[in-house]
């Protein structure tokens, strides 16, 4: 489905277990879920369902077979069997053409917006099991940050510990390092947790209860272009909520026509053959019957799917506003995470390494005090982590995007 992470080539290393079975792309990923995932197999039976429906409501009405006995049990010259009739008769009501045809197309209307709510329903858990594959990728990088604070604080104990050595610092330096590298080795513990348990959830996408990957292979810091709003607004139509909507105006239009089709009277007609005791004969019998009031009934019924059908075009025009207001909100916020992360990656983050190593070496020569040298490096790592943020943020803009325009199903993405 989003192909922004799948297009890959620099690895985020990290050895997870002593066995590397070797990493997974967003590819891999999204074929796993499409094949595997438990959700998406409840759709073929729903389908199946869909169609028994359709069938069923194409067939007539039955033939009904009836037996009569008239005449029995009764007094007089009427007591016992001597006068009853025996009638048997086949009997069934005719249906005009349009109200089968009404019934079947409502069938119909209802099994393509089934497939329009699995559509969205497949489209949802694309875009979650992407989340979820970020997620990882961003687990790693703050894994790898962790690394690295913990080396910082070590090689920065280190410069402390000559200082104390060489009696140009105090021994509370040394000390106040040694409680910054337990909280980095604790920092460090937590990350490695936290990676387990982002790659844990991602496996369940595909039904598995235990990773069989090392590691998340992306770019994260790759942010793919995205169209322009104008762009974006007219994919907006694709939109399974909105296609849904046409799809429940034309169940609507069906409903009408199923109720106007009962406008015509059904005709119930049965024939058969009636045998007479007392004579010892038989005849044959017909029958003819129909309602009457047909049409009086039915115009209340057509009123109300009339009425219902007219709010389908307002409810559709109520959430396609909705739909527009939150693109442009995340588009916005797309901009804007793209610029972020620019500023980050291209200024904030260079300026910061220059201060830091200019920080270490005044701090060597005496000219800084810990306390600075200690907020530099915080102020790096820091930037370093909202970069990775703003990055993995942008991703997931990018994927609320696609899932509201529907970028997958228009483009027919199928991986």
């Amino acid at each position: 489905m989003i192909l922004a992470l799948a297009c890959i080539s620099i690895p985020v290393a990290h050895a997870m277990e002593s066995t590397d079975p070797g990493p997974i792309t967003l590819d891999q990923v999204i074929v796993r879920v499409l094949e595997h995932n438990p959700r998406l197999g409840v759709h073929d039976y729903e389908a199946q369902a869909a169609a028994a429906r359709i069938r069923q409501a194409a067939q007539s009405t039955p033939l009904e077979l009836q037996l009569d006995l008239d005449n029995l049990a009764g007094s007089g010259d009427h007591s016992g069997v001597k006068r009853m009739e025996t009638t048997l008769s086949l009997a069934k009501v005719l249906e005009p053409e349009s109200a089968v045809s009404s019934r079947s197309d409502l069938a119909r209307q209802r099994s393509r917006l089934l497939r329009n709510e699995q559509d969205r329903e497949r489209l949802d858990l694309l875009a979650e099991a992407t989340e979820n594959f970020i997620h990882v990728v961003v687990d790693q990088h703050r894994l790898k940050l962790a690394e690295d604070q913990l080396a910082l604080v070590r090689h920065t104990h280190e410069i402390v510990s000559q200082r104390v050595s060489a009696g140009k610092s105090h021994i509370a330096e040394q000390r106040r390092l040694a409680i910054d590298l337990a909280r980095a080795e604790i920092e460090l513990e937590h990350a490695e947790h936290e990676l387990s348990t982002s790659r844990l959830k991602l496996a369940t996408q595909w039904g598995a209860t235990r990773p069989d990957f090392s590691r998340a292979r992306a770019d994260l810091f790759a942010l793919p272009a995205v169209a322009p709003f104008a762009r974006l607004e007219t994919l907006l139509a694709d939109n399974p909520d909105l296609v849904r909507f046409a799809s429940e105006a034309r169940i609507a239009q069906a409903r009408v026509r199923l109720a106007q089709s009962r406008r015509t009277a059904n005709l119930a007609l049965a024939g058969g053959i009636r045998y007479l005791n007392a004579a010892d004969d038989a005849a044959l019998v017909f029958s003819l019957s129909m309602p009457l009031g047909a049409r009086a009934r039915a115009q209340a019924e057509i009123d109300e799917m009339q009425r219902l059908s007219e709010q389908e075009p307002l409810r559709y025009q109520q959430r396609r506003l909705a739909l527009y207001s939150s693109l442009y909100e995340i588009y916005q916020e797309l901009l804007h995470a793209r610029a972020a992360y620019e500023a980050l990656s291209q200024r904030i983050i260079p300026a910061a390494q220059r201060a830091a190593a200019d920080y270490e070496e005044g701090y060597r020569s005496g000219r800084f005090a810990l306390l600075e040298l200690n907020q530099i490096q915080a102020t790096l790592l820091d930037a370093r982590l909202e970069a990775v943020m703003t990055a993995a943020n942008y991703h997931r803009l990018k994927i609320e995007i696609e899932r509201l325009t529907g970028a997958a199903l228009h483009s027919g993405e199928q991986p």
